[in-house]
């Protein structure tokens, strides 16, 4: 599967209205915002949250078909943040979402050390095999907007950047 893998950066917009229906968001993609509050993150204020913030929406495709969206965004000038990781329920636990991770954290340089990401309950230990941790002191909130069944919540995670050997840059495929 890996050789039939690929990665690129798509356009925003694009990728709100084909991630919509796996956020349960279906023909209301416009509410799918680009930025969210990082709830205890150190990250951009004021003219700066506009200014110096770098968006990539990432997509991965199997055979010419998309399979996964994810994002990754700076938070500050030494952090980025994850956000969301879709992938379709018939391509999960083939490693796609961690590859995908993998493109989307690639595309920065090493100055941005740390990287934040929420996880439901349910993915905690997946994300932990993938080297994030659940930061301290921080502990389980409930969804704001809506319950999941089998979710009690979500929970900031964080991984480093700096204490791992960085694979060589994706050339746009999976290795």
């Amino acid at each position: 599967m890996a050789t039939r893998l690929r990665f690129s950066v798509i356009p925003f917009s694009l990728w709100q209205r084909e991630i919509a229906p796996l956020w349960f968001k279906e023909g209301s993609h416009h509410s799918i915002l680009p930025i969210l509050n990082g709830h205890g993150q150190m990250q951009y204020v004021g003219r700066e949250l506009f200014n110096r913030i770098l968006l990539f929406p990432v997509c991965a495709e199997y055979e010419g078909e998309r399979i996964g969206w994810t994002s990754v965004y700076n938070i500050s000038d030494t952090a980025l943040r994850i956000r969301g990781i879709y992938v379709l329920p018939e391509f999960r636990s083939n490693g796609v979402g961690k590859s995908m991770v993998n493109f989307a954290l690639n595309l920065w340089p090493d100055c941005w050390t740390d990287c934040f990401m929420y996880s439901r309950s349910s993915n905690i230990e997946r994300y932990r095999r993938w080297g994030f941790e659940v930061v301290s002191p921080f502990s389980m909130r409930s969804f704001d907007e809506e319950k999941i069944p089998g979710e009690s919540g979500i929970v900031l995670m964080s991984k480093s950047r700096r204490s791992t050997a960085r694979p060589e840059r994706f050339e746009n495929a999976a290795e």
